[in-house]
């Protein structure tokens, strides 16, 4: 006989329009960061300030980011998602136009503290949204295109030809508007999570919610009765992470891998790169070096990451989540380890291109498994009591593993040379390595209640790796 179409593929696209409406809106934030990297020098000169000040503006968006993500974990636990997504979209815009025209540098540096903020506050509750309301097929997917979305907007800002500081004006508003219209759909089209209406008690909404994103009321039915099954307990947030082991474990885990993966130079690295300071440390004879400050390293950079995260995306759709992150981040420390190997010659034009493209192969190989750990594993891993405080604190320590970083590489640098900093970010990255082949869960293309399940049944969170699945 043949085989009837399953019901679970035939619908598992519906959902995507909520999806793209919420991913879409990251954009602006991605224009954002762009611009800060690409008017690195116009910051110095229009406010006349030192070029080493105008780091100060990197540092303020981080901390605005770090603080945005705290809050995000209390706001998208009292609140729910659909509200946060659309007030930090708000908040952002508003922001983003004041450090267009700001007129002083201060009021520039609060600019950015609030920009960061936001883009903190939507990167949670557009994580919370789509992992809830997708269904396992293309769940990954629908997590990545958030990260995708955003780096698009980096890319926008490359490609625009104006000058950010003289006509800020029309760049604003061609996405003021843009965001007027995401906004509004989303707040009439856009419907609220159904594990955040089932975990608050709004069973008969979630039904309702359930029922238009599936467009079939027994499949509805039983999916409101495993989330129900799990949000059974009086415990939410801070409270359940104190009182169940395995949860605690876990995302400590997670918490500190995230950290050591920001040690190892995931993102340092690019910086790095962006920023030109480990270059022109390289490259002491100008005439010998194949770099210039007046070079396109940014923009490579940025386009790199977005191949990198669009290749991820493809492959963790194909494939375990667990094997990509892997083999791919295996794949990155060998180009890291090429590449402290490259700078330890004489500086010359074929020696600094080889070490930019084995830096290059490295961002591709290791962005990539990075955001497939932090934006798809991670979420889908997390209980749905403790969903929210999880997601912040994860996010918290990729924050602050960040400022950590852009604190801490120049004296390395200055004491151990490039050579020795990118040998220590391989030493890192290898113990990070080792802890993700132990301890990184696979959670498969199952529901998130029977990852749930799984998890908070098991011994130890790495044990589910050994109990098979039909959706792997």
């Amino acid at each position: 006989m043949p085989q009837q179409p399953s019901p679970f593929k035939d619908i598992a696209l519906w959902p995507l329009p909520h999806i793209a409406i919420v991913s879409a809106m990251g954009m602006i934030f991605g224009f954002d960061l762009g611009a800060v990297f690409i008017n690195h020098n116009v910051v110095s000169d229009f406010y006349l300030i030192a070029d080493s000040r105008s780091d100060i503006v990197t540092g303020t968006y981080i901390l605005g980011f770090i603080f945005g993500v705290f809050i995000a974990g209390y706001v998208t636990y009292g609140s729910g998602r659909k509200i946060s997504i659309i007030s930090s979209i708000t908040v952002g815009s508003l922001a983003i136009f004041a450090s267009l025209v700001a007129p002083d540098y201060s009021i520039l540096l609060c600019s950015e503290l609030v920009i960061g903020f936001s883009f903190g506050l939507y990167l949670i509750s557009a994580l919370l949204y789509n992992c809830e309301i997708m269904l396992p097929n293309k769940r990954g997917l629908s997590l990545m295109m958030i990260p995708i979305s955003i780096l698009i907007g980096t890319l926008f800002s490359f490609i625009s030809d104006y000058d950010l500081y003289t006509n800020p004006f029309m760049v604003f508003i061609v996405f003021f508007l843009i965001n007027v219209v995401l906004v509004s759909i989303a707040t009439v089209k856009l419907h609220e999570s159904p594990r955040y209406l089932a975990l608050i008690g709004s069973s008969d909404a979630a039904l309702s919610v359930l029922f238009k994103l599936r467009h079939d009321m027994g499949m509805a039915a039983r999916e409101l009765a495993e989330i129900n099954e799990c949000c059974r307990g009086e415990s939410r947030g801070f409270e359940f992470f104190l009182q169940n082991t395995i949860y605690r474990r876990l995302l400590a885990f997670l918490c500190i891998t995230t950290f050591l993966f920001n040690i190892g130079g995931v993102t340092i690295i690019p910086y790095i790169l962006m920023d030109n300071i480990a270059l022109k440390m390289v490259c002491e004879s100008a005439q010998n070096c194949y770099f210039t400050l007046n070079n396109n390293v940014v923009y490579i950079t940025f386009g790199v990451a977005f191949i990198a995260v669009l290749l991820h995306a493809l492959a963790s759709e194909h494939n375990k989540r667990r094997l990509v992150v892997l083999y791919s981040y295996s794949l990155g420390i060998v180009f890291l380890f090429i590449a402290a190997l490259v700078s330890m010659f004489e500086s010359s034009a074929i020696f600094q291109f080889a070490l930019l493209v084995s830096l290059l192969l490295f961002i591709i190989f290791t962005f990539g498994a990075f955001v497939v750990f932090i934006t798809v594993i991670s979420i889908e891993l997390m209980p749905i009591r403790g969903r929210e405080f999880g997601i912040a604190a994860i996010f918290l320590s990729h924050g602050l593993g960040v400022l950590v970083s852009i604190n801490f590489y120049a004296p390395i640098l200055h004491l151990y040379g490039f050579t020795g900093l990118l040998t220590f970010g391989g030493l890192v990255s290898l113990l990070v390595l080792y802890f993700c082949y132990l301890y990184l869960p696979n959670p498969g293309k199952i529901s998130l209640e029977n990852i749930e399940s799984r998890i908070l049944s098991s011994e130890a969170f790495s044990k589910i790796n050994q109990t098979p699945t039909t959706h792997n």
